[in-house]
């Protein structure tokens, strides 16, 4: 019997107790994702609770979920998401911070970084033509951005699990 995607991804959870895994409220269209065939890194706010929310990363070990929490403000200027590269007008990016796997984020130990606020670092590299609010990184191809963004994502799950993802 196959397991369904929506406990394959809970299970994926790197950095938080099987009990916020459960918690952890899932849209629609995650569940309909594939976990063992993930090409790009997704994002999502809790609906619930806003303030938390999930990076899912795919890995050459499967896909690495990591559990988010960030302020309700966002950067009161422009800037750049670490991950994508994507440089947004203002609000546009936020700072999510990570715990870290285990015993030093049960200790509060987090790893932090800029994101974009609404997670969608998969279709800004998509962007193909800049906007006021939205320009991805120029000189750069779609592909390129694609594979930039997983390589940074991948890093990132790695400082919050303490091991090459």
């Amino acid at each position: 019997m196959s397991v369904p995607a929506e406990t394959r991804i809970r299970r994926a959870m790197t950095n938080c107790s099987k009990g916020e895994a459960s918690r952890m409220t899932l849209p629609a269209w995650v569940r309909d994702l594939d976990p063992d065939h993930l090409d790009d890194v997704h994002g999502w706010r809790d609906p619930k609770a806003p303030e938390r929310a999930v990076l899912l990363v795919p890995t050459d070990h499967g896909p690495a979920g990591i559990m988010l929490r960030t302020a309700t403000g966002t950067a009161r200027t422009a800037a750049m998401c670490a991950l994508c590269r994507t440089t947004h007008s203002v609000g546009g990016v936020a700072l999510f911070a990570a715990p870290r796997q285990g015993a030093a984020g049960r200790h509060g130990d987090t790893v932090g970084t800029y994101i974009c606020a609404d997670l969608g670092c998969a279709r800004h590299v998509r962007v193909e033509h800049p906007t006021a609010a939205l320009r991805p990184a120029p000189g750069t191809t779609t592909d390129e951005r694609r594979i930039g963004l997983r390589e940074r994502a991948v890093e990132f799950v790695g400082a919050v699990t303490g091991s090459r993802a």
